[in-house]
């Protein structure tokens, strides 16, 4: 059994810096179920997306396959994989709902990202500096990344900061104490805040950065349409994936969506040991700053 304390301390590490680096999130078996599906997939797209750079309508720096949960059914198994959904809930809370999904490969070049940015500047309405579960994002890794391949990098605390706070100017990374870059293994994550000031570094390598990013907000926030499978009836088969995938359910608000209230009790047993497991790899290996 692990204390409420081990618990509290990994939730701290996203509260106090804004993001956390979850190592082995993935389990060995799923993971080369996405490899293989990732990349059949690009290949599928693989030439709509040149000729989509060449018409002048894609973005030639990176790919993102379009539609990834209707690509293959382990794209959909990992939006509530066990060994981390039990903490987006945690964080995010009982009234999650996925809100985008991607499926990049970042080729070699300089990075497509702006300097040490929010996700959610514009967004009104809200204290982003005392809001720290509007947004989540995770980003799913199925191959190692060097240190040159277009890894993230945080500056540690800067979800607190105010929208129009003043961004910082760092030359060098890998010198400075104020910036954290995470260096990923295959079947790592790194969940974050989507206000903390982040940014993806250039690709200087010869390799592609593939990753998956599923984002995650509340029931009420609206979704967009990457973050639903066609196939509903298929997919959308039990009372958590039908919140997830933003079914309504009849007599129940939007504000009041709740999964305690949609999902039979051994769910949740379930949930709270796998949520345990992770919490004691996560402790294990990680340092506060990942």
């Amino acid at each position: 059994m692990y204390s409420q304390q081990e618990i509290d301390e990994l939730k701290l590490q996203y509260e106090t810096q804004g993001f956390i680096h979850l190592k082995g999130a993935i389990p060995l078996d799923m993971l080369q179920r996405l490899r293989t599906a990732f990349d059949a997939a690009s290949e599928r797209h693989f030439e709509q997306w040149q000729n989509d750079v060449k018409a002048g309508t894609g973005e030639y720096r990176f790919f993102d396959i379009p539609s990834i949960l209707d690509q293959d059914p382990v794209f959909i198994d990992l939006v509530d994989m066990s060994t981390i959904f039990g903490l987006l809930v945690d964080i995010v809370g009982e009234d999650i709902q996925l809100n985008h999904t991607h499926a990049r490969l970042f080729y070699p070049g300089p990075t497509f990202t702006p300097p040490w940015h929010s996700d959610i500047p514009h967004v009104l309405g809200v204290n982003h500096a005392h809001t720290n579960n509007l947004l989540i994002k995770v980003h799913f890794y199925i191959e190692d990344l060097s240190p040159e391949q277009g890894c993230l990098a945080f500056i540690p605390g800067s979800h607190r900061y105010p929208p129009r706070h003043i961004k910082p100017t760092i030359t060098d990374i890998d010198k400075s104490t104020a910036a954290v870059k995470i260096v990923p293994k295959a079947g790592d994550a790194v969940l974050f805040n989507t206000h903390v000031l982040h940014m993806a570094l250039d690709n200087s390598t010869d390799k592609v950065r593939k990753s998956l990013i599923y984002a995650y907000a509340h029931f009420w926030m609206k979704h967009y349409a990457n973050a639903v499978p066609s196939d509903l009836q298929r997919f959308a088969n039990t009372p958590q994936r039908q919140q997830l995938f933003g079914v309504d359910m009849e007599g129940i608000p939007y504000f009041n969506r709740r999964l305690m209230d949609n999902v039979p009790p051994a769910w949740h047993s379930t949930l709270l040991a796998a949520s345990k497991r992770l919490v004691k790899r996560v402790l294990a290996r990680n340092s506060m700053f990942g």
